[in-house]
């Protein structure tokens, strides 16, 4: 039954890895709820059910804990995955001022790519810790995509908000895993390069991405929290 299902709930279910994600974890029995600013408002439950589209404006922290509400409301459960899934890129107006982006633009990309997936790590604390013994069975996984910059700085104007906003994720990611790895709950930074190691530049892998994040969110294997990974699978460069 639908309400047996696990749940994950995707922030960012765009045209390309969101919609992937969405299509990956339906037909691996989970319920999604796919958070994006244009689903309809209130949010709108699939005719099977099993689907669920939230609306947000995910460059409003506070706006986050209104997807988990729409999770508990609509089907009376927690997700045990959550997956982040967004990202932007503001252009420097003067390609030789590294600094030229305006003040409101920079604080909005980490608006979206620091502090409201810290907000929905969160959240997730709130209601893993709250279920306590409830549903011991589904794995509890926090998954951010991620690219090469907390590992390579790019000196391009143009990247430096989201290389900014990528390597303080990384951080808090990798520094939450550590912290609460010990109680079952992983929390992963993933980022995917060519065989070659190299970064997959403007066409990420849809369907590479959502392999991978089902991967993670179902498997039992002791990775790291920051994976790299090709077509789909696990791969360590360093």
């Amino acid at each position: 039954m639908a309400s047996e299902k696990p749940v994950v709930l995707v922030f960012g279910a765009g045209a390309n890895i969101g919609a992937a994600l969405v299509r990956k974890f339906s037909g691996a029995a989970y319920r999604v709820a796919a958070v994006s600013r244009n689903a309809a408002d209130p949010p709108v439950p699939s005719p099977d059910g099993g689907t669920l589209a939230v609306r947000a404006d995910l460059s409003h922290p506070a706006q986050v804990s209104h997807a988990f509400d729409a999770v508990r409301q609509t089907w009376g459960a927690f997700p045990s995955v959550v997956i982040w899934n967004v990202a932007n890129v503001t252009a420097s107006p003067d390609q030789n001022n590294i600094f030229s982006v305006p003040l409101p633009s920079f604080d909005k990309d980490l608006a979206l790519m620091v502090t409201s997936p810290f907000a929905a790590a969160g959240k997730c604390f709130e209601v893993w810790g709250a279920a306590g013994e409830e549903s011991t069975a589904a794995p509890k996984r926090f998954i951010m995509t991620g690219n090469i910059q907390p590992k390579v700085i790019v000196p391009l104007p143009d990247f430096t908000t989201i290389g900014v906003a990528k390597a303080g994720a990384a951080y808090w990611v990798g520094a939450a895993d550590l912290f609460y790895k010990k109680r079952g709950w992983r929390f992963f930074f993933a980022e995917e390069r060519s065989a070659e190691g190299t970064p997959m530049g403007f066409t990420p892998g849809a369907e590479s991405h959502a392999e991978m994040f089902l991967s993670l969110s179902e498997g039992s294997e002791d990775l790291p929290s920051y994976i790299t990974f090709v077509n789909g699978k696990y791969h360590a460069f360093e």
